[in-house]
């Protein structure tokens, strides 16, 4: 027989049958929407049979694609031109039905009576050369994938016989089963326009195009989906394109398992091996569903030729069609093939990710292999900060073995993340409901880490005392646990049994992480307790020796910052940070950059302190935890205060809640010093010192007396001097000194001679405030070193000494510009007036050729290299820096540095102002 060339896919038209009166679709009636080029091609063979010339046509399309719509318009035309036609369909059941297709093209009546010398295939060759005696004759037969191998034979046995007889046989078959004709017709997928008409006759409106597109592309170009997809449209009346994204994905999916129901065994199992595994690797899906390579090549090509897939077998991945396939399998048949999927990637070193997939729903895990690849998993997931699914697992784990106490602890820790408080429920009842020592431990160790962000510390410091009890005699437990009950001191009623616990200990070693946490809530404890600072810095200094990243780094970068060991204190909350960020871990990256907020506020970095702030208020804003926003607030408020934004740090302290506030150790004291601060800023001296004598009793009830702890004698004692009330704050100053000599820095030292100095009237006082701005200007302790510079200079201008007085209140301009203190340069520029000085309003001061002398001389150049690297005279650099150190108002080179950036600093603030 001879073959045609495949013509390939034709321009995509569709069909729609024609509408009843009563709105119902029509059987008879057909009207064609597009598939016109198809229908001509048809009737041109058609006239070419009717000339002698036999010809064979193969139509293929998937389901729905308009086959039979196509036959219908060729059958009209064909009996309209008098032609005799002669049509019949095949079914799955005729595959194995000798010559049924062929005899039911002549209605079925058996041809064995006739001559039965003669072979059949004679008889019905006779039949149509009979027929085609008085015109053409056209056969039709539809569904040829399911033809019986005999009738196809005839069918090229007609067309060898038969050809010069006016003879036009018309195969429809699906697509990707092969074929046999002079000429292929490929009915292709709808165009949007074609989608278009569809929609303007069954909606009565015309679609705009997008519309039209959304809904071709849901359907994948088939016809009878759209006629489908467009009378639920109508019945619905929701002509959205959301709507018609989800009822046409809904109509896919059930017209691909219709689709797929018709197909050989051998192709469900490779539909289904393609949904278990998420994939389309041929070689696992053979291999899963028992299917040869060839075979499993087969399937792809009828299920391309079907349209369910476009390419490989990744469109069966589609969520919707996944999901159906799945449901439509047996429980048991579903959980076996998940087991073997799973060892199958297993076996094959797939990522443990690909294998985890298929644990994850299995009811049960028969294997210990599964529970270590679930485990592994869960650990790279949240390595690369996918906590979900890293939880997914962990659950997954817990589920198949409950004994598992690790995988309880681990999961509780990742739930906390965004739900504390069902992460402790979720321990306290695995607590109460264990009997093993070991897990309660390390269940316990979790649960205090969750109690403070739900407000629950309280009651975790009971649970925790009633099992250190169990772990006598297990020192490793016991260590675990002590550490844990030490990470809820931060809670006022639980602080001084924390702290009697934690002394009461012998001092750990630093050899696990446990000890290492004891280690630096020790080192917390003697600080705020006021014992010598070098002790409290070797223990913080001890904790931090691990490579490992605990909640431990807080406490000890807060002890080396009250040292005045602030680079070192950032480094350790750096690594706190970039751990909790790489781990997922948002409470501890809220409360790291709430940490690392306050002490770079207290240093005089106020840009990276307001940014670490904001960012710790907007991750706490995120998260549903109850306390979050405690910490990053009352750092914020801090800043704010200290830049001079009242009113904003006003409204921070605002929204922080009461009792949440009230109940924190750590909070507390800086909200009411914040307070304080916002009060004098107001000139609302007296309420300013409520507060802070009200810091002082609560810091007296705990036992604080750490004098670098918001330092709120020194404020009192400044407030009282302010209100000539010196003689009441004597009790204060003499209370600093104490609490400064015992804890022995530099700024401690510094904080009591500022204190005393307040209070000191007189050429003695001006003489302590001295001492005081020698000692603090070698600390991190700016915002008190600004404060020293201008009671100093206040003190000099009482004792009639202008020309001292401005230098300490220039001084102290710089040092709050170049910090940020706003409020602070502001009160200084005014008492440098007072004293008769001026200052610069702007980087305009200099001219641009002084600017470049300045800056050069700044860096440490000599005249003689200015002027040759401005190529001007050596008496020129020599004029310009006498005008450049009258105007800076600067005694010589060493001060130049900061008198610039103190004008770069003015100049920015005032293109801000315009």
């Amino acid at each position: 027989m001879k073959h045609a060339l495949c013509a390939g896919p034709m321009r995509g038209y569709s069909w729609i049958r024609m509408v009843s009166m009563s709105g119902r679709i029509t059987p008879g009636a057909a009207g064609l929407v597009g598939r016109a080029a198809e229908v001509r091609a048809l009737v041109s063979g058609l006239d070419q049979a009717a000339q002698g010339q036999a010809r064979m046509i193969l139509i293929r399309g998937s389901a729905g694609s308009g086959k039979t719509a196509v036959l219908d318009a060729l059958e009209g035309h064909a009996r309209g031109a008098g032609a005799v036609v002669l049509r019949s369909s095949c079914s799955a059941a005729d595959t194995r039905r000798p010559w049924h297709a062929a005899e039911s093209l002549f209605g079925g009546v058996p041809s064995h009576a006739e001559r039965p010398a003669v072979p059949l295939s004679q008889r019905l060759l006779r039949r149509v050369s009979e027929a085609a005696a008085s015109g053409p004759v056209v056969i039709m037969l539809d569904d040829t994938q399911w033809c019986d191998e005999e009738s196809l034979a005839w069918l090229d046995f007609l067309m060898n016989r038969g050809h010069r007889l006016p003879l036009l046989i018309v195969l429809a078959q699906h697509r990707g089963v092969g074929g046999r004709g002079h000429l292929t017709i490929d009915l292709g997928s709808l165009l949007d326009e074609d989608a278009g008409e569809l929609a303007r006759r069954w909606l009565g409106v015309v679609p705009d195009e997008p519309f039209a597109g959304v809904c071709n592309r849901v359907c994948r170009g088939n016809p009878s989906l759209l006629v489908r997809l467009f009378e639920r449209l109508s019945m619905e009346g929701d002509r959205s394109e959301r709507r018609a994204r989800e009822l046409g994905a809904e109509l896919f999916a059930r017209h691909a398992l219709a689709v797929l129901d018709r197909q050989p065994e051998y192709v469900r199992k490779v539909v289904e091996a393609v949904a278990v595994l998420g994939q389309a690797d041929e070689e696992l899906v053979g291999m899963l569903g028992a299917v040869s390579e060839p075979l499993v090549a087969a399937a792809i090509g009828i299920l391309r030729g079907e349209e369910v897939i476009d390419a490989g077998l990744a469109d069966l991945n589609d969520d919707q069609m996944r999901s159906r396939v799945l449901s439509a399998m047996s429980v048991g048949a579903l959980e076996r093939l998940r087991r073997l999927a799973a060892r199958l990637l297993n076996d094959g070193g797939r990522p443990v990710e690909e294998i985890s997939a298929q644990l994850v729903l299995l009811p049960r895990l028969p294997e210990p292999w599964m529970l270590n690849v679930l485990r592994e998993a869960a650990r790279g997931a949240e390595r690369d900060g996918s906590v979900v699914m890293a939880a997914r697992y962990l659950r997954q784990m817990v589920v198949a073995d409950p004994a598992d106490i690790d995988a309880r602890a681990d999961l509780a820790r990742l739930v906390g993340l965004d739900d504390p408080t069902g992460a402790y429920a979720m321990l306290h009842a695995w607590i109460e409901g264990t009997d093993d020592r070991r897990g309660r431990a390390r269940l316990a160790a979790q649960l205090a880490k969750v109690a403070p962000s739900v407000g629950k510390e309280v009651e975790a410091v009971s649970i925790l005392s009633d099992i250190l009890p169990e772990l006598d005699d297990d020192h490793e437990l016991r260590t675990l646990v002590q550490s844990a009950l030490l990470l809820i001191g931060g809670c006022r009623r639980s602080s001084r049994v924390i702290s009697e616990r934690v002394m009461a200990m012998g001092p750990p070693e630093a050899h696990v992480a446990g000890e290492r946490e004891l280690l630096a809530t020790r080192s917390m404890i003697s600080a705020m307790s006021g014992s010598a600072s070098q002790a409290c810095v070797a223990l913080a200094r001890q904790a931090l020796s691990g490579a490992d990243v605990s909640w431990a780094l807080g406490p000890a970068a807060c002890v080396l910052s009250f040292a005045d060991e602030v680079e070192e204190a950032v480094q350790a909350v750096d690594r706190m940070i970039v751990y909790a960020t790489e781990h997922g871990d948002d409470w501890a990256r809220t409360m790291a950059l709430s940490t690392r907020s306050l002490i770079l506020g207290e240093a005089g970095d106020l840009g990276r302190a307001l940014m670490d702030a904001t960012r710790a208020v907007g991750l706490a804003d995120e998260r549903s935890w109850s306390r979050g926003g405690t910490a990053p607030r009352t750092a914020l408020a801090a800043v704010l205060a200290q830049r001079g934004d009242i009113g904003q740090a006003a409204s921070v302290l605002a929204e922080l809640t009461a009792l949440d506030v009230e109940e924190s150790l750590l909070d507390y004291p800086r909200a009411l010093m914040t307070r304080s601060h916002l009060a004098a800023s107001r000139g609302d001296l007296v309420g300013a010192l409520v507060s802070l004598t009200a810091c002082g009793a609560l810091l007296a009830e705990t036992g604080v007396r750490n004098p670098r702890f918001v330092p709120w004698w020194l404020d009192a004692a400044c407030l009282l001097a302010d209100l000539d009330r010196r003689n009441e704050a004597a009790e204060f100053v003499e209370q600093g000194e104490q609490l400064a000599a015992a804890w022995g820095t530099i700024s401690a030292r510094g904080f009591a001679l500022l204190a005393r100095g307040a209070i000191t009237e007189g050429s003695a006082g001006a003489e302590v405030l001295a001492e005081s701005v020698e000692t603090l200007a070698g600390t991190p302790a700016r915002w008190y070193l600004v404060r020293a510079e201008t009671l100093l200079g206040e003190a000099l201008l009482r004792m009639d000494d202008r020309e001292g007085a401005r230098g300490h209140f220039r001084q102290a301009v710089y040092v709050s510009v170049r910090c940020g203190f706003r409020a602070l340069a502001a009160k200084a520029r005014d008492r440098l007036v007072a004293a008769g000085g001026w200052m610069f309003q702007g980087e305009d001061v200099l001219t641009t050729a002084e600017r470049r002398v300045a800056e050069l001389a700044a860096s440490g150049a000599t005249n003689r290299e200015i002027a040759r690297t401005l190529s001007i005279a050596v008496r020129t650099v020599e004029i310009h820096l006498t005008s450049i150190f009258r105007k800076l108002d600067v005694s010589g080179r060493a001060d130049l540095g900061w008198a610039l950036d103190t004008l770069h600093e003015m100049g920015r603030d005032r293109a801000k102002a315009r």
